[in-house]
């Protein structure tokens, strides 16, 4: 009874390890996501009447209203097959069968999103309940006097390959009603750090 009891508290620990694991790797390919989308727009530069430079105005990465659980454009699995959407999308050549499943298990959950590693603007999270209660007092026009022109991002769990090098992912941006889009993208892990290498439009308004 002893070393059935000692088992099964190595069990638990080895499940938990793994689990945190699992979702560092999730956080590393938001985090990797987000700053990779959310850009900074090139320098201005101002010059007088005889040419010369009067000042260079630096942009700074524009503040982000996010989302602070994941969620996604989900497919229905009873329809929706990795071979259907390769066949009618074509947009992402390298999206492997593995890390489509692995998508579509893995967003039957949420994750918690609280920390976007090394972002250099300001990010402030917002739960979808939240969201919800500012479009039902008065929608974009509402959300525009709380948060002003920063854009609303939501994220999806990504779906991993086998060996965990690749992750396919579900992003949108949107700061208007008929000014937003959704995207499928692939990141890669090369030389240590996630990549975006592909990208599909889902929708775009």
């Amino acid at each position: 009874m002893r070393y059935l009891k000692i088992l099964i508290v190595i069990t638990l620990n080895l499940t938990t390890l793994i689990g945190f694991g699992q979702i560092d790797i999730e956080n590393e390919i938001i985090s990797a996501l987000i700053k990779s989308e959310i850009k900074s727009l090139p320098n201005d530069t101002v010059f007088t009447r005889k040419g010369k430079i009067k000042e260079i105005r630096t942009c700074k990465v524009p503040d982000i209203i996010l989302i602070n659980e994941t969620e996604t454009y989900l497919f229905d699995p009873k329809v929706d097959s990795f071979s259907r959407f390769k066949n009618e999308t074509n947009g992402l050549p390298s999206l492997d069968n593995d890390s489509y499943q692995d998508f579509i298990v893995k967003n039957k959950s949420r994750l918690q999103i609280d920390s976007i590693r090394d972002f250099p603007g300001e990010v402030k999270y917002v739960s979808a309940k939240e969201i919800e209660i500012i479009f039902k007092q008065g929608g974009w026009e509402n959300y525009h006097k709380i948060f002003g022109a920063k854009p609303l991002i939501k994220i999806s769990r990504p779906g991993l390959n086998s060996d965990k090098t690749k992750g396919f992912v579900y992003y949108s941006s949107s700061i208007g009603g008929l000014s937003g889009a959704g995207f499928y993208l692939i990141l890669e892990k090369v030389d240590g750090k996630w990549i975006v290498k592909e990208t599909m439009f889902a929708w775009i308004s």
